[in-house]
């Protein structure tokens, strides 16, 4: 096995008094997407706990349940391998004397895009965490009392939420879903959500080699610095209810394995777990039956990356009377991962694999799924596997076959996002996305946009997502051309631009964004009918509805556009190319140059009233040192609404397709796109929500 050497990531027996702590969790039921989710009986957590002796180490494994790893490593060359790696890196920090310097934790650190802080921290926790484990593996006590250095260094700042995270800066922030407007606690983020999840484990792991002392200097951490800032006072953080957020599964995990690893001396802290198990439970019922995230896909992972090591220690504890694991969106855990190969929507916006190996280890192990073990063996193996400590203790399943999909294409309902394609990795794919405006956070004001790529690589798609800066989720990020509708690939008229539905201090308004009418794929063409209507504020547009169809056998992708406006009115539909795109000499079509033979694209709008075809360019700023602008290229296809309801097709193929006689037909009752290939004549009728396709 070839080595990747990735950059390691952390990221007493109770009193029965404790049960009365549990019981103070609410028992009410709460909905999402109109399905009532019955809350889970947490007070049996503390029964079960209750009845076992708890002896470090206990959250991960025990030592019993660790000679398991051991063996693998002893038997397994791979595991061996990397293990060999962990001792290698581990020998590297015994041997290192120098460390960093304590740095300012600067609120403006991203202007400057250099996150010392988080980089201090991250040194210390990866460090101690690495150097406990190998405690564990080893019996060599030298790597416990460098751990414990380490932790010290981290127990001894004061507080863990970062710089950025700070108050004048996150004060103006245009909240998540669920999170009221008058937030102003910010002392718990999701570095101190990471810090607490990592020092728990060290505690765990090193407690059989440190004394009474250095054992309470890391509880005394775990206590000031992550629990005690929100026990008694979850209401004052605004994650805390912000369950359709990638942070709620960070902080939860982080204090909840916190709370677990402490009580050995404090038994009492059994109603932080409760209300942690409570917590994550909300977030991860956010994920949809059909396994999708609003945010995106990377946030999809983002939040649960090691943060479920707490629902696997919590079911070890509860000896499975508590799984968190088991929640609808969870049954097939990495669909969204592999269906949305192509979908590089919202914040964090990703095309190819998401996710770490060992995160889908275990989700895989949890759920059997054989899509998810499909999806981890083609597109985290190899250079993608992850060689660190998570993966020994979370090692991959040997007893889930992996099955690919029969069918490529998806539609997860329940965020309005579809995938149209033929296979995952080959020919021209379709991503498309018309959601409700329900997300302020991470969300874009993109409803009816679409990414085409080809061979996997993207044509037309997203203005690149750059590092954050420090102002990008205040009011004014919806200026940024990263967010608003300009930067998207979407229909405006008379320069009318989707609007905010939800503002900082302002109320939401509901029912704003678009929907997904129709989705439907057979093994010859798929299509995906959007309204985009209600994403806009009804000005000038009155109504847009967009038919995208993908035809498999040929690699033909059909736009085709109703929008209903005033006669007159300026109409542009904007292209925004990620590949090098030209308008060609006609001033008709654009072709756009891959980075291989395979994955050129022409396109070709298709009209039946003048138009005009141009590549302009689009600027947008962000507030980061040396970097005062950013020039983005788009494709305008302007044309005057010829009556109050206008057709625009646009038709993209293969550039070795280039020259095809191809059509919009407006004769009959519905518009019709024809074109000939291979002796075949095609023909796709846009119905209202449906598209019929003959050949002849």
């Amino acid at each position: 096995m070839k080595i990747n050497r990735k950059k390691f990531r952390t990221a007493g027996v109770l009193v029965r008094c404790a049960l009365c702590c549990l019981c103070l969790a609410p028992a009410a039921l709460f909905a999402r997407h109109g399905r009532e989710v019955s809350k889970r009986d947490y007070p049996a957590i503390g029964k079960t706990i209750l009845d076992r002796k708890l002896e470090h180490p206990y959250l991960l494994f025990d030592n019993r349940s660790k000679q398991a790893i051991l063996e693998r490593v002893k038997t397994d060359p791979e595991y061996a391998q990397i293990m060999d790696l962990l001792l290698q890196q581990g020998r590297r920090i015994m041997l290192n004397a120098t460390e960093p310097q304590k740095v300012f934790n600067d609120p403006a650190s991203r202007y400057y895009q250099q996150p010392s802080w988080e980089s201090y921290v991250s040194f210390y926790l990866s460090g101690a965490q690495l150097l406990a484990f190998l405690y564990q593996m080893t019996g060599d006590e030298a790597y416990a009392q460098k751990a414990f250095r380490y932790a010290d260094k981290l127990c001894a700042l004061e507080g863990w939420a970062a710089g950025a995270h700070r108050f004048d800066i996150i004060y103006p922030r245009v909240w998540p879903s669920g999170a009221k407007d008058d937030e102003v606690v910010f002392s718990f983020d999701i570095t101190t959500g990471d810090c607490a999840l990592g020092l728990a484990l060290v505690y765990d792991w090193i407690y059989p080699a440190i004394g009474k002392a250095q054992r309470d200097r890391i509880r005394g951490g775990l206590l000031e610095n992550a629990i005690l800032r929100v026990r008694g006072g979850w209401e004052y953080h605004w994650w805390a209810s912000a369950y359709k957020c990638n942070w709620a599964a960070i902080c939860y995990g982080g204090v909840g394995m916190a709370a677990l690893a402490l009580l050995t001396e404090d038994p009492n802290l059994t109603d932080v777990v409760a209300r942690s198990c409570e917590g994550f439970e909300k977030m991860v019922s956010n994920y949809g039956d059909d396994n999708g995230w609003a945010e995106g896909r990377s946030y999809s992972f983002y939040g649960i990356r090691d943060a479920i090591a707490f629902p696997d220690a919590i079911k070890r504890l509860s000896s499975g009377k508590v799984n968190l694991f088991d929640t609808p969106g969870w049954k097939r855990p990495a669909d969204f991962a592999l269906f949305g190969l192509t979908g590089a929507f919202n914040d964090g916006a990703a095309g190819g694999p998401v996710g770490f190996s060992y995160t889908y280890n275990k989700l895989v192990e949890e759920s059997r799924d054989e899509t998810a073990m499909y999806y981890l063996q083609t597109y985290l193996g190899g250079e993608r596997r992850s060689l660190s400590i998570w993966e020994l203790i979370w090692p991959r399943p040997t007893s889930v076959k992996a099955v690919k999909p029969s069918v490529a294409s998806k539609y997860f309902p329940s965020i309005d996002w579809a995938f149209m394609r033929r296979d995952f990795d080959e020919g021209v794919q379709v991503a498309v996305k018309c959601a409700p405006a329900d997300d302020p956070h991470h969300g874009h004001l993109d409803a009816g946009s679409f990414i085409l790529t080809r061979n996997s690589e993207t044509i037309v798609g997203e203005v690149e997502q750059r590092f954050y800066d420090q102002f990008f989720f205040n009011d004014v990020r919806f200026d940024y051309l990263y967010v608003r509708s300009l930067g998207h690939n979407v229909v405006h008229v008379n320069d009318e631009e989707q609007f905010i539905a939800k503002r900082k201090d302002q109320p939401r308004i509901e029912g704003a964004g678009g929907k997904i009418d129709r989705f439907e794929t057979f093994p010859d063409y798929d299509y995906t009918v959007m309204d985009a209507t209600k994403a806009y504020p009804g000005k000038h547009l009155k109504k847009w509805k967009r038919t995208v169809a993908l035809d498999k056998e040929n690699d033909v992708v059909l736009v085709l556009d109703r929008v209903a406006c005033a006669k007159g009115d300026k109409i542009d539909v904007l292209f925004h190319p990620v590949a090098a795109a030209t308008v060609n000499g006609d001033g008709k079509t654009v072709g756009f140059t891959g980075k291989t033979a395979q994955s050129g694209v022409e396109m070709q709008p298709l009209l039946n009233t003048p138009f005009r075809l141009t590549r302009q360019t689009q600027y947008t700023v962000r507030v980061v040192k040396d970097d005062p602008l950013q020039a983005i290229p788009c494709l305008y296809l302007t044309l005057q609404a010829p009556s109050t309801g206008t057709v625009i097709g646009t038709a993209f193929y293969p550039d070795e397709l280039k020259g095809i006689d191809i059509s919009l037909d407006e004769s009959g009752k519905y518009p019709v796109i024809r074109y000939a290939l291979k002796g075949k004549m095609y023909a796709y009728e846009f119905r209202e929500n449906e598209v019929k396709l003959s050949k002849k």
